[in-house]
């Protein structure tokens, strides 16, 4: 008799595991879903946009209309990068770099969010965003020349190769920019320009 409770015992174990692990997976592969991503961005979007249009004056309601801007911008280069990608267009690092960009944008973004109008760290906080904005408009606007590009003949194969090296160095000036404790800043005390 033990040893019939002691393989009950077992099996009703074993078959538990293998239901806390399949529900596991399951949550895990619903929350890493598009749907729920894009459900996420679009609630987030919802608050901010409620921030902005709230009729009575607040003091976060530009900080808020910038992390919309952010938002937007995001969602833009998410787009025209998914759209060169199925077009077959070169695109260089852009698509490696496009996770370390959106992260970027996800900080300035809860920071604007929590933003609680202190008159010095606005100015610091705005000139971020703006420049994290220029670059991904860049970016977009790159983007979107690539997809325009005809398909590769002898004659556009040169061109093709410049026009990656313009992504590679685009990218590499970003990440310079991003970079804390960026050696040009603090000589100068102003962040590098972007060329091109």
């Amino acid at each position: 008799m033990l040893e019939f409770l002691s393989a009950v015992g077992l099996v009703v174990l074993l078959v538990v595991a293998v239901l806390v692990t399949a529900v596991w997976l399951a949550l895990r592969r619903i929350r890493r879903s598009r749907v729920v991503a894009a459900g996420t961005r679009a609630v987030a979007d919802g608050l901010l946009a409620l921030t902005v249009v709230r009729p009575r004056p607040t003091a976060d309601r530009g900080a808020a209309l910038q992390a919309l801007r952010i938002s937007r911008e995001h969602r833009l280069l998410r787009q025209r990068v998914t759209a060169a990608q199925r077009s077959g267009a070169h695109l260089g690092d852009v698509p490696g770099l496009l996770p370390r960009l959106e992260a970027e944008g996800r900080r300035l973004q809860a920071a604007l969010g929590r933003f609680a109008g202190a008159p010095g760290a606005r100015g610091d906080l705005f000139a971020r965003a703006d420049r994290h904005l220029a670059t991904l408009a860049d970016l977009t606007e790159a983007v979107g020349a690539a997809i325009s590009v005809p398909p590769a003949d002898d004659a556009l194969a040169q061109e093709a190769e410049e026009a990656a090296l313009g992504l590679r160095l685009h990218a590499a000036a970003y990440t310079e920019l991003v970079t804390p404790g960026d050696p040009v800043r603090r000589s100068s005390g102003r962040p590098p320009t972007l060329a091109g």
